[in-house]
């Protein structure tokens, strides 16, 4: 088949966000049975440099520029009152409308799937090919996540604004599509609560298992560590409440326990945490694998965010045992005590990290658990098939 993907955001292997890299390995691994184009919006031209990590999957790679300026982000919360989300006005450029168009006027595509809710914008630019959508989250979904969660302020008012106008918005758009992909059965059961007549299939990202994965030793195991992009507010929610609320109670167990956070542009809260010792703090780093390989146990105590956290499904695939919440492990569906440990309480949450950390049996036990659980509902294989049979059935 001959697949043009239209991303949010650009596929490459330094990314500051988790489901680009999900893109690209889903773009990689389907460039061995298919021809794939991609167009993307970049938000820099240092950015546009790393389309070379993508092109070889790509018979072509086209980028435009969203550059992200006051003007946007003022048009975006005046769009509001229009009834337009701030994500879909903030992702919305002349240029890539263009781009698009052009594209298919002259190429004939068997399938055109767009990545992420904003991109569904440009559906109207597609005529005569099925146009399908992979739902990573829905706004509607984290704008009500974020409004639960934020203390009085602007920004919980601009989210609930939001979370207001976005249900009205999806509903109307992804019934524009031949088919909606949700990363998860919860995802699902969202998109079909906001127009239960959308076709939806379920396809959750698929993860990359390391020919080595982590070997426990014997002994205590005491090595926390965390990834995320922390300039999100979701991951920097997490590890505030997790070294605030629960880290202080794992250290009255065990005093040599550290935490090492690992992701992006962390923000200036997280970058005070470096002041105590037994926090580190490593920004960007070009491959998590080996952090994981060092770290004994990876925690994920998010409270906000939805569809599938990927940063769990890595962490389980290298061999680490994971800790997370329900939150965390809501589009996953792990076994816990099995292949996860999830705990909702502070001391919950600090009791089965502290059994961790004291009985390697048990990491081990988890250990192999998570990468056996990954390993048979999140291969590539598997989820390659998945999405050939949506294909096929929206040419039919």
């Amino acid at each position: 088949m001959k697949i043009l993907f239209i991303t949010l955001l650009l596929p490459h292997p330094h990314a500051d966000h988790a489901s680009a890299f999900t893109v690209l390995r889903t773009i990689r691994n389907l460039s061995k049975r298919h021809e794939i184009y991609l167009v993307s919006f970049v938000r820099s031209e240092k950015e546009r440099e790393y389309a070379r990590y993508i092109e070889p999957y790509c018979t072509r790679v086209e980028t435009v520029l969203l550059a992200q300026n006051n003007f946007r982000k003022f048009r975006a919360r005046a769009n509001l009152f229009t009834l337009i989300p701030l994500a879909v006005s903030n992702s919305y450029s002349r240029e890539m409308r263009d781009r698009i168009n052009s594209i298919v006027t002259k190429d004939r595509f068997d399938v055109v799937q767009f990545e992420y809710t904003p991109m569904g914008q440009y559906v109207s630019e597609i005529r005569d090919v099925p146009a399908v959508i992979n739902v990573h989250d829905m706004i509607s979904v984290t704008a009500k996540n974020f409004v639960e969660n934020l203390s009085l302020s602007r920004k919980k008012l601009e989210w609930y604004a939001d979370s207001l106008v976005s249900s009205r918005y999806e509903a109307k758009l992804y019934e524009r599509f031949d088919r909606v992909i949700a990363i998860s059965d919860k995802v699902k059961e969202h998109l079909l609560k906001c127009n239960p007549s959308l076709n939806v299939s379920v396809i959750p990202p698929g993860v990359d298992i390391p020919d080595i994965p982590k070997i426990h030793s014997s002994g205590k195991g005491s090595k926390l560590i965390f990834m995320g992009a922390m300039w999100r507010y979701e991951n920097i929610n997490a590890v505030l409440y997790f070294y605030h609320s629960v880290f202080a109670l794992i250290r009255k167990a065990v005093p040599e326990a550290t935490l090492c956070i690992v992701g992006g542009s962390p923000s200036e809260e997280i970058k005070k945490l470096s002041t105590d010792p037994a926090v580190k703090i490593t920004g960007y780093v070009d491959d998590i694998l080996p952090y994981y390989l060092e770290s004994d146990i990876s925690i994920a105590p998010m409270r906000m965010g939805g569809g599938v956290q990927c940063k769990i499904l890595d962490a389980m695939a290298s061999g680490l045992p994971v800790v997370t919440t329900t939150q965390g492990n809501e589009g996953i569906c792990a076994t816990h005590n099995k292949e996860i440990l999830v705990a909702d309480a502070p001391e919950v949450f600090a009791n089965y990290t502290i059994e961790l950390i004291k009985d390697s049996g048990l990491r081990k036990t988890i250990s192999e658990g998570g990468v056996s659980f990954v390993r048979n509902n999140f291969g590539w294989d598997q989820i390659i098939d998945r999405l050939e049979v949506v294909y096929n059935e929206c040419l039919l």
